[in-house]
């Protein structure tokens, strides 16, 4: 008995000069979401405008509520950028070494 043939599904169409994400459009993502949370960020700050009392080592003095806050992330972030710095270093440098090493045995020997 003869196999019933299924219907071969057509190529997918070349997509359309434009169709295709770009820079540009990625960037224009970035620049929507930055003013989203920019925005957001504002409102956070308008809203907890209340001076509180700080006291960080040796430093003492009053701020808004928000700044503070808003020094906090800001000081967080550069730490979290630093250790991940660090390691992309490392891995840089165990990928060089290694290339370094697969060069030297794959060398014709003289």
């Amino acid at each position: 008995m003869d196999k019933p043939v299924s219907p071969q599904k057509p190529p997918d169409p070349e997509p359309y000069p434009g169709e295709q994400g770009t820079r540009i459009s990625g960037a224009w993502t970035a620049v929507v979401i930055g003013t989203v949370a920019l925005l957001l960020i504002l409102v956070f700050i308008l809203q907890n405008i209340q001076n509180v009392e700080l006291s960080f080592l040796v430093f003492h003095g009053h701020l808004p509520l928000a700044v503070a806050l808003l020094f906090a992330v800001i000081l967080g972030a550069i730490i979290v950028l630093a250790f991940g710095g660090a390691r992309i270093i490392q891995l840089r440098m165990v990928a060089r070494e290694s290339r370094r090493q697969s060069g030297k045995a794959s060398a014709p020997a003289d």
